[in-house]
């Protein structure tokens, strides 16, 4: 018997939604009652894992990233279906990201976090880490 993940999408739709930096910030390109309102699919794509349960959320940025309303047979995301070349398109893509959150304006830790990484990066060079 397989999982039927209706109720986590859903739960999931809600937690987007509760979210202070969604609120803040206009990602998405359709108006928010239309998403909103929307019913979760689960999709099958060639380049999906099985036993990767750590990139879930680089995924998921990434679909948010290139998803434009288009049908699923049209949309590319850009992952590779070859292992070791996703493998490297997800650490790069962890990276972006990273940087794209904490750079962000509406992170209000933004200006902690930036003088923390660069003290770091002085203690890094004298050899001190």
């Amino acid at each position: 018997m397989k999982f039927d993940y209706t109720c986590v999408l859903l739960a999931q739709k809600g937690y987007f939604f509760e979210c202070e930096f969604i609120k803040c910030v206009h990602m998405c390109t359709a108006p928010s009652t239309e998403i909103e309102n929307a019913l979760p699919h689960r999709l099958d794509f060639e380049w999906k894992t099985d036993n990767n349960t750590m990139d879930y959320g680089v995924v998921v940025m990434r679909h948010m990233e290139t998803w434009f309303r288009i049908t699923v047979e049209k949309w590319d995301s850009g992952f590779p279906l070859d292992h070791t070349t996703k493998k490297a398109c997800l650490t790069h893509l962890r990276k972006k990201y990273a940087v794209q959150l904490i750079t962000s304006k509406v992170n209000k830790h933004r200006k902690r976090i930036m003088a923390e990484a660069v003290e770091h990066g002085k203690a890094s060079e004298i050899g001190c880490n």
